[in-house]
């Protein structure tokens, strides 16, 4: 039979023709897909991924974009003993390969230190006390003994030279000084006036004086956020009176500025009382 014949004049000429082209555009269409997959995921262009921890982000940019690479970062974290704002962890590891255009993921260390908050140890134990701060990253960087009513209780903590409250915020893996009593004293000392005073300021100067505060009574209880407006408007014993070294002086406060007019049976003069008397 004419082949001529075969393919433009028979059924089975037509369909083998037919199945023959199908099969040209797959292979011509797969090749296309191949090339253009090449192309897109840059066959054989792989690059070496430099060691990019310890370094800042604006470092690593400007390191792996001579490379064709780019970095993003995945997540923040605070590691007390590493650069703030550094990279800590990557994603592929240093010295793996990755193609060009891709990004190497990265955890940060956090750009600000953690705050954490400084718990109530007053008349705590120093033991009892120091496991505390180490529960919540604080160190006891040195014990500062002052005359106090009870002997081995903590009376005050220092951070950066200065009494703080309970409630404070603190660096975590900062130190603090605590304050331990070591027994009421046989000397006596003027009781320092805190009239007018905030809290705050008055615990300055009363542990200065070597004496603590003992009670704290406020006449209209503190909402969260408001305590630093109160000041005190009384104490016992009262400013100017002669007391043993670390004995308690009790405080009470108000946001009442009218209530510093008033005077307490404690703070008057003995001729005062005796002329109230008579």
């Amino acid at each position: 039979m004419d082949l001529k014949k075969f393919w433009k004049e028979t059924f089975g000429g037509f369909i083998l023709k037919n199945l023959l082209i199908a099969a040209g555009v797959v292979v011509i269409l797969g090749w296309g897909v191949l090339i253009c997959l090449d192309f897109y995921t840059h066959h054989g262009e792989a690059e070496i991924v430099p060691d990019l921890r310890g370094s800042y982000i604006e470092e690593a940019e400007i390191l792996l974009k001579k490379q064709g690479l780019t970095v993003q970062v995945i997540d923040s974290v605070y590691v007390p003993n590493r650069k703030l704002g550094t990279i800590i962890e990557q994603i592929p590891v240093a010295n793996s390969t990755l193609k060009r255009n891709r990004p190497v993921y990265v955890v940060i260390n956090s750009r600000q230190v953690h705050q954490v908050v400084m718990p109530d140890l007053i008349n705590l134990s120093y033991r009892q006390a120091d496991a505390m701060l180490q529960s919540i990253g604080v160190n006891v960087r040195n014990v500062e003994y002052a005359p106090s009513e009870y002997k081995d209780l903590v009376i005050g903590v220092k951070y950066h030279e200065r009494i703080i409250a309970a409630g404070t915020r603190v660096s975590e893996g900062s130190s603090v000084i605590l304050i331990v009593g070591n027994g009421m004293g046989t000397v006596t000392g003027s009781v320092p006036t805190l009239k007018g005073m905030p809290l705050d300021d008055a615990t300055q100067i009363v542990l200065k004086d070597s004496f603590v505060i003992g009670s704290m009574q406020y006449d209209v209880p503190p909402t969260s956020g408001n305590e630093k407006q109160y000041f005190i408007y009384r104490q016992h014993p009262a400013g100017g009176s002669q007391a043993p070294v670390g004995s308690r002086i009790d405080i009470y406060l108000t946001r009442d500025k009218a209530r510093l007019s008033e005077t307490f049976e404690d703070e008057k003069k003995p001729e005062e009382k005796e002329e109230q008397f008579f």
